[in-house]
């Protein structure tokens, strides 16, 4: 009997291992399709099922001659960078102070941060970009960079805070028995035991940063400043044709760091995750 129930288990194991192998391949098929068809000769581009004959690079060539790669490349690694940098600095310390003090003013606070979650970013589009405006801030960087680091805090702030509460109080006071600030403790001591929060945050944060389209086409007005993914867009535009060659050459370009910094720094995401199903 018991044979027979493992031999039954067996089998919906493997048919759901199947399962979830192909629901996989289907979700993969399009990044595949990207990728072969951007090395893919004109008169074969359109055919989704062949494979290039050879390695053909007229479509990179192409969208190098078009299209400041560099330069777009350039800005969307200075405002992804900025941003979570600045992410990170303000909601780590913002989220260790609110989980060490217990007074009802820093629960507040804490509350007041996850407010900013349920607020809908379409309701802030118009008051956002007259206060651009009144500030000069409207087509810079820098602007961009703040703006993502306030729409992410409420979310990092409530993870830190979190994570935070299942550091050891003993560590702290270890620390400042042997002379350290408030500061250099956490810094120096408490920080580095939230690198797996930090992991976590820089991947739910880098991907919508880094392909955001809407931000730089509204905020953002000179060329010279534009995004990849803004690039894209208007390169499609200004051409108005329906060479898809060079556009999925760029597309590729602009995924390809994303796959390399998933590669590097899953182990830190799914640690992350695991710590928080765990502790919260």
């Amino acid at each position: 009997m018991n044979t027979l129930l493992s031999k039954r288990k067996d089998r919906v194991g493997l048919a759901s291992e199947v399962l979830l192998l192909l629901v996989a391949l289907l979700f993969l098929y399009p990044i595949l399709y990207l990728v072969l068809a951007s090395f893919k000769e004109p008169g074969q581009f359109y055919n989704p099922l062949a494979w290039p004959d050879s390695l053909y690079l007229g479509h990179y060539e192409k969208a190098f001659q078009k299209v400041n790669v560099w330069s777009g490349f350039m800005n969307t690694f200075a405002i992804s960078a900025g941003s979570i940098g600045l992410i990170i600095i303000v909601s780590s310390m913002a989220g260790y102070v609110i989980a060490r003090m217990p007074h009802k003013f820093f629960q507040f606070l804490f509350y007041f941060f996850i407010s900013g979650m349920v607020i809908p970013l379409q309701t802030g589009m118009i008051p956002i970009f007259k206060m651009g405006v009144a500030l000069h801030l409207i087509d810079t960087r820098s602007f961009m960079i703040l703006l993502y680091t306030a729409g992410a805090i409420p979310m990092a702030t409530f993870m830190y805070s979190g994570f935070t509460k299942s550091v050891p109080r003993e560590i702290e006071e270890s620390a400042s028995l042997d002379g350290y600030g408030k500061f250099r403790t956490f810094w120096l001591i408490i920080f580095p035991l939230l690198l797996p929060a930090t992991g976590t945050l820089i991947m739910l944060n880098i991907y919508g940063i880094w392909n955001d389209l809407f931000g730089p086409l509204l905020y953002l007005k000179d060329p010279a400043k534009m995004t990849l993914m803004a690039q894209v867009v208007q390169f499609k535009a200004n051409n108005q044709s329906i060479d898809y060659g060079p556009i999925f050459a760029l597309c590729v370009m602009a995924t390809l760091p994303l796959i390399i910094l998933f590669f590097f720094t899953q182990k830190y995401m799914m640690k992350g995750l695991i710590i928080g199903s765990v502790k919260g």
